[in-house]
């Protein structure tokens, strides 16, 4: 066995979401083209506002440094609160968070990475880094996609576009979330750190949803 075959599973997860890690440890066997399975999870996009614009004026050593510093500072965070990134977006991501207490870990890895962001946008030695939230919970199918040539596991549904349509209309440094996701949250002195926004109705939604955001 050489020593390029010996990949344990810090090295994968620093590669890979940890549930497709945990999916491939405990799946006997060639994996099947539609493996796929329903779980609730929290679902966290983020997104920076600007980007077009920052990659047409500076130079893109400065905006991949930039994002780079971002995303770091996100998944680290991300990962102390128990989630795990699902993939990169170029500027932004994609998390889940699976398992007890997943919408208060999710809730309180935002706020403070509302915070850190903000200091990261404060720093002189990147550009500027103005970071949006979309927050929703719910059923998502965890599935394979793709062929023998590139496949991933990725999270698919209604839970997972919503979450996507709030980051699109965050302001920067704002955290948006539905209903459904505040539902779940529990304790009391949580509800204190979340305002209602307004009522939207999505394209292609049948009704409107209430829009909750993370009081600065």
């Amino acid at each position: 066995m050489t020593t390029n075959s010996l990949i344990d599973n810090n090295s994968l997860t620093s590669f890979l979401p940890k549930e497709t890690v945990e999916m491939v440890k405990n799946h006997v066997g060639a994996l099947p083209r539609d493996l796929a399975f329903e779980q609730d999870m929290t679902v966290v996009f983020s997104d920076m506002r600007g980007f077009t614009a920052l990659s047409e004026q500076y130079d893109p050593h400065e905006v991949y440094e930039t994002i780079n510093a971002s995303l770091a500072l996100q998944s680290n965070l991300i990962h102390q609160f128990g989630g795990s990134v699902n993939k990169f977006l170029g500027d932004g991501l994609l998390a889940c968070f699976s398992g007890d207490d997943r919408s208060n870990r999710a809730f309180h890895c935002v706020q403070q990475l509302l915070l850190a962001l903000k200091a990261l946008d404060d720093n002189p030695v990147y550009l500027p880094c103005h970071v949006g939230f979309g927050l929703n919970d719910g059923p998502v199918l965890f599935g394979l996609l793709g062929d023998d040539t590139r496949r991933e596991f990725t999270v698919i549904g209604d839970t997972v576009n919503t979450a996507a349509r709030l980051c699109g209309i965050a302001e920067p440094f704002k955290a948006l979330m539905t209903q459904n996701f505040i539902d779940t949250l529990h304790g009391n002195e949580i509800h204190e750190h979340f305002a209602f926004v307004e009522r939207a109705l999505f394209k292609g939604k049948r009704e409107a949803i209430r829009i909750y955001a993370i009081c600065s």
